[in-house]
């Protein structure tokens, strides 16, 4: 499918949250959201990025920001 076809992806950034972090995390709900509509994930490994998108979406897990 083509990107077109796709919502574009909105991430809220968070009160007082830093732009760096906010930008990292960002990117990182992006490659994970593109990599479950291009079909990347399966079984355990579907499981494990699912709970890591709805922490960074909840904030409870930050990323690493360099």
């Amino acid at each position: 499918m083509s990107d077109e076809l796709w919502p574009a992806i909105k991430v809220e950034r968070f009160y007082d949250e830093p732009l760096a972090h906010y930008e990292t995390r960002r990117g990182e709900i992006v490659t994970i959201i593109n990599g479950f509509r291009r079909g990347r994930y399966e079984g355990e490994a579907a499981e494990r990025m699912e709970r890591r998108l709805v922490a960074l979406q909840d904030g409870t897990v930050l990323p690493a920001v360099a």
